[in-house]
């Protein structure tokens, strides 16, 4: 009889043992799904927030618009009026002129001027770009390059510059 109260013992200790680690490993199991849930969610937070920051980027890009009307001086000095015509006020930063009669140089032009920044419906009045005369023998192209990454291309070749001039 002393040989089974002394069996029976040892299997009440086993079954202690193993309730406690069946109760830590459970406790482990709720931290470790609780952690991975928390940064799921917050990674899944940081996406939507990126995705909706890219997509408000790409909408004011795309209502970017600008419309150039131009002159020359007397001295041949090209004068252009640039209207923004688009929805978001734009940000012109660089200007690049790719002259195709002096062996086909690219010069990216930082004026004082610059940047020019346009409200919607805003008219930056007769801008010059320094150095740029139009002659009959002018065969060159100008982007004006915005904060946003749009650029607007002028053509000019010979006195004839591209996009016409709506209003001549």
């Amino acid at each position: 009889m002393t040989y089974l109260r002394s069996l029976s013992k040892k299997r009440r200790q086993r079954r202690g043992i193993t309730n406690v680690l069946g109760a830590i490993l459970f406790v482990f199991a709720i931290v470790a799904l609780t952690s991975i849930i928390a940064v799921v969610s917050i990674e899944y937070g940081g996406y939507i927030r990126s995705a909706d920051y890219l997509s408000t980027v790409e909408r004011e890009r795309s209502q970017e618009d600008i419309l150039f009307t131009h002159a020359s001086d007397i001295d041949g000095q090209l004068k252009l009026n640039i209207t923004n015509i688009g929805s978001e006020t734009i940000t012109l930063n660089n200007i690049l002129v790719h002259n195709k009669s002096d062996a086909g140089s690219i010069d990216v032009t930082r004026m004082a001027a610059l940047p020019i920044t346009l409200n919607p419906g805003m008219v930056q009045v007769n801008y010059r770009i320094p150095g740029m005369i139009v002659t009959p023998t002018t065969n060159c192209t100008i982007a004006f390059v915005s904060s946003r990454g749009n650029v607007f291309i002028i053509v000019i070749q010979g006195l004839e510059i591209y996009p016409p001039n709506p209003y001549h």
